[in-house]
């Protein structure tokens, strides 16, 4: 199951402007997690494992504050339904919220939906898109040794987002990323640089709307490939720290 749930908050005390990606994540794995399952915590918190989820910055829209956590492993979402359903105060980093609602509704929230992984796959399949853009919601930037580079180069994008997928759907691609990267152009965009500040350490990073468009010369299981990757990318995030707010992204058909 792939489950984007919104959660919506009402301010009762305290500064949102001082809440961080580190928060929400320390929020995520101290309380909603450990409440819920702490050998799940620690699962999730060993190294270099694969992380099944995406959780982003806090915003306000409407006089109402909101977050989002992205999952596609069920434990992940029954932990996130159950403390939602038993707490209705929420802190973060000194402010005190009560809970509004939470949704997974896409008519609610643009960011928010919950979708069976077969069905998801048959959505993509009937939806291929030869162009389309994407919405990078939050600062993004990837990791290339040392250095971060704030650009969307597709064979960073589409690396980053395969290696969140889940085992059933990279085998459902029957493809490595590596074969899809010279089929996808970057072909426009309208971005713009941001130091981003709200990770530890500032990191350069960018925002806005890219449009790519997929080579004729792709065969039609690649051309569902890559839109199903580029899909999954409102689940997984791209780039580095999207555990902690930073490359929140949607896939669409318009620029």
């Amino acid at each position: 199951m792939l489950t984007s749930q919104v959660i919506f908050l009402k301010l009762k005390s305290g500064n949102p402007e001082n809440i961080n990606g580190s928060h929400i994540h320390g929020l995520f794995f101290k309380e909603i997690l450990k409440n819920y399952d702490t050998s799940l915590a620690d699962y999730l918190h060993q190294p270099n494992m694969p992380k099944a989820f995406s959780l982003s910055y806090i915003y306000q829209d409407y006089g109402l504050y909101w977050f989002r956590i992205a999952s596609w492993m069920r434990d992940i979402a029954d932990a996130v339904f159950s403390y939602f359903n038993s707490n209705f105060e929420i802190i973060l980093n000194n402010c005190v919220f009560e809970l509004a609602k939470t949704s997974t509704d896409n008519k609610e929230s643009y960011w928010a939906n919950r979708i069976n992984i077969n069905n998801f796959l048959d959505e993509s399949k009937n939806t291929y898109k030869d162009i389309f853009r994407l919405e990078h919601f939050s600062p993004t930037s990837f990791k290339n040794g040392d250095s971060h580079i704030p650009l969307p180069m597709p064979e960073f994008i589409i690396k980053s987002i395969y290696k969140q997928m889940p085992l059933s759907m990279q085998e459902y691609l029957q493809t490595e990323p590596e074969l899809l990267i010279k089929f996808i152009q970057l072909k426009e965009h309208r971005i713009y640089s941001v130091y981003n500040r709200k990770n530890h350490g500032a990191i350069t990073s960018f925002e806005g709307k890219t449009r790519w468009q997929i080579d004729k010369k792709a065969s039609q299981q690649e051309k569902e490939a890559i839109w199903t990757i580029f899909r999954f990318a409102f689940y997984s995030g791209i780039g580095v720290k999207t555990t902690q707010g930073m490359g929140m992204c949607r896939a669409s058909d318009s620029f």
